[in-house]
């Protein structure tokens, strides 16, 4: 992504704001920036309120906060905006698919999309198979809601509560989990960086550059065309991969992170992404 792709440029960002990411070199140059938050109270932001009050950086005047679900951006016209930004949104959505097209709907022709994804290796999911494109088109064509709890045995078995503090023990995690709809805490999905071009791609756009980060981070920046060859980005020897800090990028994972390609030594680091060797972290299980 470029300076000019934001440089007094019309925006609008997805859950956030995300100071830790955008704010450095994002936020402080664009012309503006609205928000879309799914409630007017959130375990993150604490109290919203729709209109002008949407606070993104101390140099910029405020702008519209929205109060939508991020799958029906109800009232916002199409080919709105010039970028899109969302940081740790997308994977607490029960329809990716829904949400991203939505997403492009109000997202000018050539326009970017800056799209930052917790990587699986990194976090309390990394127990958890990393989710399918198959899966994601049967929740798009069964019309997945927020309301959805399918994902939530497998979450309730594999989640790593000891990466996961704020969640507190087994009970509470689950009574916060039924109430998903309320709070939206839940993962339903969880990536790889392969896997999140493999998303992108099929819903139509060009990518532009593909980058993983520790602790957890994927960060996909993209253009909303009329035609895309990501060819080069779906081949996973791509360099991009294959410096990846995560293990399961590189194609080196447990059973538990990519289905049994090799066992892990108890000496390597653990592919959970702590840092930690592999028998002093989720080896000495």
């Amino acid at each position: 992504m470029q300076i000019s792709d934001v440089f007094q440029k019309r925006g609008i960002e997805i859950g956030g704001p995300s100071p830790e990411v955008f704010g450095p070199h994002i936020y402080p140059i664009v012309g503006s920036l609205d928000n879309v938050n799914f409630s007017c109270k959130t375990v993150w932001e604490g109290s919203l309120e729709q209109g002008n009050t949407f606070v993104f950086h101390p140099s910029r005047p405020p702008g519209r906060q929205y109060i939508l679900e991020a799958t029906a951006l109800v009232g916002i016209p199409s080919a709105s905006y010039d970028f899109l930004l969302s940081s740790h949104a997308l994977e607490h959505t029960a329809n990716p698919i829904l949400a991203l097209r939505e997403w492009l709907r109000v997202l000018k022709q050539n326009g970017v999309i800056v799209l930052v994804l917790p990587h699986k290796d990194g976090t309390f999911d990394w127990r958890r198979p990393t989710t399918t494109l198959d899966h994601l088109k049967d929740d798009f064509e069964r019309g997945a809601d927020e309301h959805d709890l399918s994902h939530l045995p497998e979450i309730l078995k594999l989640h790593d509560l000891s990466r996961d503090p704020p969640a507190g023990d087994f009970e509470s995690f689950k009574a916060r989990s039924l109430k998903n709809f309320e709070n939206r805490c839940l993962h339903h999905h969880t990536f790889t960086a392969l896997s999140a071009v493999t998303l992108l791609n099929y819903v139509g756009v060009q990518i532009v550059s593909v980058e993983t980060f520790l602790p957890q981070n994927i960060i996909v920046v993209a253009l909303k065309s009329q035609t895309a060859n990501n060819a080069s980005f779906l081949d996973s020897s791509a360099r991009c991969y294959q410096q990846s800090p995560f293990h399961s990028d590189r194609g080196k994972a447990t059973d538990l992170l990519t289905g049994g390609l090799r066992p892990i030594g108890r000496n390597e680091n653990c592919p959970c992404g702590s840092g930690k060797k592999y028998k002093h972290c989720h080896g000495r299980f």
